[in-house]
Order: structure tokens, then C-alpha cells, then sequence
């Protein structure tokens, strides 16, 4: 939940007037990417450390470890849905102002930056003599009002993308649980009851 809501209200501790361009473009770039990466890695983690207690003799104790694990990630998935639509809201209402103005800041930034990488490596391509086909396959140049505008405060009407965006966020996190602890080896915990079927 920390992790979800730092990712969403970073713009509250950064200053684009105190930060590289650089900096900037990857918080940018990367933030949502970098959040997903850590829920899938804390539910690895939980899978891995999940000990079944209530066995049921009639199934495998590797298949009880596939569901405790997918279960380990829809909780996760759970409580960084509640944090994101916390956070959406406070985007939407108390901080939307700092966002926008988060948003003028940084934009100037962020593009002047992407588009100086962006000619610098098509200057190194013409340098090396690349094919015109190869030049012509960089990226479009970044734009601010699309950087801009992906930096604006959501409306409360994007509630309801962070609904459906839960729903994915479960089914993926439920999904690496389910694999972690499928490939769990399946030894029982010495304090457990029941006598599952090995396998």
C-alpha cells in the first residue's frame, strides 16, 4: 500500500525546479512500471513464505500451495487497490492543484530531454551510415501537450478505470501467486494436520 500510494503521490515530493531532466523523465517513464514490478516481487515473496495449516486430505499439498499462493496475490492485489482508489481520489480533489502545477513544471522538462535522447540517437545512426529505414524507426518525437496532459490530475470519473484496473491487478497477481506456489517444493509444515496426498 505504501509503495501504491508513493507511486501515485510522488509529485508531492519532487521538485522539478531542484531535479535533473533525467530524473524527471524516468519518475515519468517508469514509475508505474517500477510499482508493478514490486507488488509482483512482494507476491513472490509471499507465496515462497506461505504455511498452510488447514490441509485437506483429499488434495495434493502442492495444489494447496497453488491456492494459498494465488490468494497471497489477490490480497496484495486488494490492498493496492484500496490504496490507488485512496490515492485517486486525493488527485482528483485535495491535490489537484499541485498536480497541475506539477504538470507545468515538468513538462518543459521532460520533453526537452526526450527529444534531445531522441536526436542524439538518430544523429548516431546517420553518423554510422543505418539504412534511411533504420533512422525513420525512431520513435516520434515526444509532445508537450500529450506529456502535459498525461501529467494532469484524474477526474473522479476515473474511478471507475481504477475498478477495472484492480480487477486485472488481481487476476495478474493472483496468477504469479498461483505459479510461485505451484513450483514450491511440496513438503508440508512440520505443525500442520491432515495428511495431504504428496505431489
Amino acid at each position: 500500500m505504501v509503495v501504491a500510494l508513493v507511486a501515485d503521490l510522488y509529485f508531492l515530493a519532487v521538485s522539478p525546479a531542484g531535479i535533473p531532466d533525467w530524473i524527471l523523465t524516468v519518475i515519468h517513464q517508469y514509475h508505474t512500471s517500477l510499482a508493478l514490478a514490486t507488488f509482483v516481487f512482494v507476491t513472490v515473496l509471499a507465496a515462497l513464505r506461505v504455511r498452510p495449516t488447514r490441509l485437506d486430505p483429499d488434495a495434493s499439498y502442492r495444489a494447496i500451495l497453488t491456492r494459498d499462493g494465488a490468494m497471497c496475490g489477490v490480497v496484495i492485489a486488494s490492498m493496492v487497490g484500496v490504496a490507488l482508489l485512496f490515492s485517486t481520489t486525493l488527485q482528483a480533489t485535495l491535490f489537484a492543484g499541485a498536480m497541475r502545477t506539477y504538470a507545468q513544471e515538468a513538462t518543459p522538462k521532460i520533453v526537452s530531454y526526450s527529444n534531445s535522447e531522441l536526436e542524439e540517437v538518430r544523429e548516431g545512426r546517420v553518423r554510422r551510415g543505418d539504412s534511411p529505414e533504420k533512422i525513420a524507426a525512431l520513435p516520434d518525437p515526444a509532445k508537450t501537450a500529450d506529456v502535459e496532459a498525461a501529467l494532469q490530475p484524474p477526474t473522479l470519473r476515473d474511478l471507475g478505470r481504477s475498478i477495472a484496473n484492480f480487477v486485472l491487478r488481481a487476476v495478474l497477481l493472483g496468477v504469479v501467486g498461483a505459479i510461485t506456489g505451484l513450483l514450491r517444493r511440496p513438503t508440508p509444515a512440520p505443525e500442520a494436520t491432515g495428511k495431504p496426498r504428496e505431489g
